[in-house]
Parts: C-alpha cells; structure tokens; sequence
C-alpha cells in the first residue's frame, strides 16, 4: 500500500474584500473552501475546474507561499501550518513550484546558472564545484546543454524557458512538487515534450505532484488521481480512469462533454451549462451549482451536498447519490 505523502484537511483560504474611504472589510472572496485530499507517494494528484475556480490558490496554500485561512495540511508528517517561519524555510527544498508562465516566473537579469545556483545557496552550504556538478547534471535531466549556461531567459524559447524552471524547482531534489498549468502557457507541440519530461523525473526522482491545470486531455495522460474543483470546492474525486470513464457529477459530465473527440466522426452530446458562475464573495447556501444544473432538485437549493463515497474510491458532491 502506497504511503501518503501530503494530507489536506478541511482547507480554507479566503480573501478579504475592502470597500469605502477607510478599507473597511465588507466581505470575504471564498477561494478554497473546505477541501480535504490525500496524495500518495510517487503519484500524480491532479486538480482540474474552470479558471477562478481555485486550483492554483489551493496549491499556493498547500506550499505556504499564501496562508490559509484555517484547515491542515500535513507533508511528511509535519502540520506545514504550524511551522515557523524558519522552520519552513528549511521545508521549502522539499516542496516545490513550478509556476504556470516561464517567461514571468525566471529573473530576467541572472543567467541560467544564477538562477540554478539560487536554491543551492539558500538550502545547502555547498562548495562552488560542488554546486557546478549540481547545475551540470540538472541541465542533462532536463535535456539543455551546459553551453547555454551564461545565456539569459530571453535568449531561449517559451518550451526551453519551462525546462528551466523545473530544472529549478527540483535541482534542490524535493520530494513534492506542486505543477501548476505548467504547459498552459506552450504550443501543444512542446506541450507532450514537457509533460513526458516531468514523468520521466517523477520515476527517476521518485517525486509527488499536485498537477494543476484546466485541460483534460492533458490530466488523463499524467495523473493518478483526479478532483474536480467548482467554486472553492471539491465536487468529486477518484481514480483518473473512474472519473474519466464514469462521471458521476453534473459538472464533471459537463466539463468532458466539452473536450473534443478523437474521432472527427462521432458525434458528442454537449452539455453546457446554463448562466454565469456564482459570486465566490456570496456563495450560494445550498449547492454552487444549483442556478446551472438542469438535474437540481428542491434539496439542491437549500442543502449544500457533502463530499460522500459513491462506488470504490469514487466520491462526489451530489444529491442524486
């Protein structure tokens, strides 16, 4: 049985909402909402949903670079929230980001062995050879060559920039990455490349993701486990191939009505949902997606469904279960 790495439980983080000539607080954006996962050592837990639905705040709070307002989180063992400041630093090697945009993530004024040398400086006392060794054999990981060394981020295309910033993030060898939309932002030519890439160095170097993006194609090829995040909250959760081959949720069926056929010939039944997505500052108080369902029912509108086992490992949010 697979060790578990990260736990999250009950996680939130919200926003305040300032208004009038004092600042006043008037309100709180609901960005996570209570969400509860388990990662496994050594597999990809992917998060998927529409743009605002609070994937990559949650894997911001899960490395601490925002602070949750309440839940826990344990990696390793350790509850991250309850750790010092220096304390987390010290956790930091083992917890790292890939960011989604290359060309916004990389300090335009350091070489590629500026940037690289950075976490070795911060996490390790090293010898300036022993972090040389270090550089070189990260840069043949992610097939860059050692001449492009001295060269600056600008100097390299969008798809050598990304293998650059996962070079960074795991030259450190951490044991849990957290990838956010990390090939949303590349031609899907170099798309597969990169994705092939972060499989290869998750079995060499035994890593754990939470792999965070909106396109589906591209989570069924590279995770493990799957939830699907609406509105702050988790609405199902399962094995990949469960929740791909059986969606059990009006938003999971909605959201794989929408991914296009590899037969050009057969014909999907589109489901689109109807409306816009509800305020985050003023959810709704029964289910988020209530306004939107053509399946609600009068229990929809007042009771908000629980995250509840269905079938196996499947779980979903929905009153028709």
């Amino acid at each position: 049985m697979s060790k578990i790495l990260v736990e999250v439980e009950d996680l939130k983080t919200y926003f305040p909402v300032k208004s009038g000539v004092f600042k006043k607080v008037t309100g709180h954006v609901h960005a996570v909402d209570g969400i509860s996962f388990k990662v496994n050592e050594q597999e990809t837990f992917a998060l998927v949903g529409e743009s605002g639905c609070g994937k990559s705040t949650t894997g911001r709070s899960i490395l601490r670079i925002i602070d949750p307002t309440s839940g826990k989180v344990t990696f390793d063992g350790n509850d991250v929230l309850m750790l010092s400041k220096d304390e987390m630093r010290k956790k930091r090697k083992d917890m790292q980001l890939i960011f989604q945009n290359p060309y916004s993530s990389l300090n335009p004024r350091m070489t590629v062995k500026k940037l690289l040398e950075e976490p070795l400086i911060t996490h390790f006392e090293m010898t300036q050879k022993e972090m040389d060794e270090q550089v070189l054999w990260i840069m043949n990981k992610v097939g860059l060559s050692s001449d492009q060394l001295e060269r600056y981020p600008h100097q390299f295309s969008g798809g050598q920039r990304q293998r650059i910033s996962i070079a960074r993030a795991i030259i450190s060898k951490p044991k849990f990455v957290v990838a956010d939309e990390p090939v949303s932002a590349l031609d899907v030519s170099i798309q597969s490349q990169i994705l092939n890439l972060l499989i290869e160095l998750q079995k060499e170097l035994k890593l754990t993701y939470v792999f965070i993006s909106h396109d589906l194609n591209v989570v069924r090829h590279i995770s493990n486990s799957v939830a699907v995040m609406y509105l702050g909250k988790i609405v199902e959760k399962g094995l990949t191939d469960e929740i791909f081959e059986n969606p059990m949720h009006p938003y999971t069926q909605a959201l794989l009505s929408a991914v296009p056929s590899k037969d050009p010939l057969k014909k999907k039944n589109r489901i689109i949902l109807k409306g816009d997505v509800p305020s985050p500052v003023n959810p709704p108080k029964g289910c988020s997606l209530y306004l939107r369902c053509d399946k609600a029912m009068d229990i929809c509108k007042e009771n908000n469904p629980i995250l509840k086992t269905v079938e196996g490992t499947h779980e979903t949010a929905c009153h028709l279960y």
